[in-house]
């Protein structure tokens, strides 16, 4: 009965979501002068300005990772304010959402090279090793039956299935190098790994045998709302 209980209080909050993001696209103006206009999504009660950072904020929930949404308004050391999307204050992270055929990350960029640490690379003694991590996220990539998964079923069902899949996260890192999405095999915590350390649990791993399950296998959960139109494309 507990089980039941939630998944009917999950649909009526879904419900309620869908029901007040129509409302809200009803009465939203076009402004940003854009190809695609990003229209306002509601995911568990908060409003995100698209749907592509209402999936941003489902596929951190999937992970296990508690999110905020545009928290804080900082002013860059260029005298610039800027409000970034998403903080991830369990592992140290800032997730910037852009959608295809927005460019504009400078913000993003000068925020990531405020926040990085000066400490010599073995000796860091930083509360996040490297100083806390500013992320890019873009719309995700496709599932690729062929690439993703050894998959003999026929081309009719994988097609079936890579529509019905959200594809996988896609993200840069601000500081020009790759980072990695993976569970830690020591706390079993998702975070994002740009050095040998775990930001959840700060030990220091050995190769991939420190890793649960990676890029591959976390998929990106997509929310689009009641008839909404395609806003943000999946990259091919």
């Amino acid at each position: 009965m507990l089980q039941d209980d939630i998944d009917s209080r999950c649909l009526v909050e879904s419900i309620t979501d869908d029901i007040e993001t129509a409302r809200l696209r009803q009465q939203h103006q076009a402004t940003s002068g854009l190809a695609v206009e990003a229209l306002p999504t509601v995911y568990r009660g908060t409003v995100f300005r698209s749907a592509l950072e209402a999936s941003w904020a489902a596929t951190l929930d999937s992970l296990g990772l508690a999110w905020e949404y545009e928290p804080t308004t900082v002013t860059l050391p260029s005298g610039v304010r800027y409000i970034p999307d998403f903080h991830l204050p369990q592992i140290g992270v800032w997730l910037e959402v852009k959608g295809n055929g927005v460019p504009r990350v400078e913000k993003a960029i000068e925020y990531g090279q405020s926040l990085a640490c000066d400490c010599p690379k073995f000796a860091c003694t930083c509360r996040w090793i490297g100083g806390e991590l500013v992320l890019i996220g873009h719309p995700p990539r496709s599932w690729m039956p062929d690439y993703d998964e050894d998959d003999h079923r026929s081309n009719w069902a994988k097609a079936i299935t890579a529509r019905n899949h959200g594809g996988h996260p896609r993200w840069t890192s601000t500081r020009g190098r790759a980072a990695w999405l993976a569970y830690c095999a020591d706390c079993h915590h998702a975070t994002w790994f740009d050095s040998p350390h775990c930001r959840a649990c700060k030990r220091r791993l050995i190769g991939a045998e420190g890793l649960e399950s990676g890029n591959q296998q976390i998929r990106f959960h997509r929310i689009t709302g009641i008839a909404a139109p395609d806003n943000d494309t999946p990259a091919p």
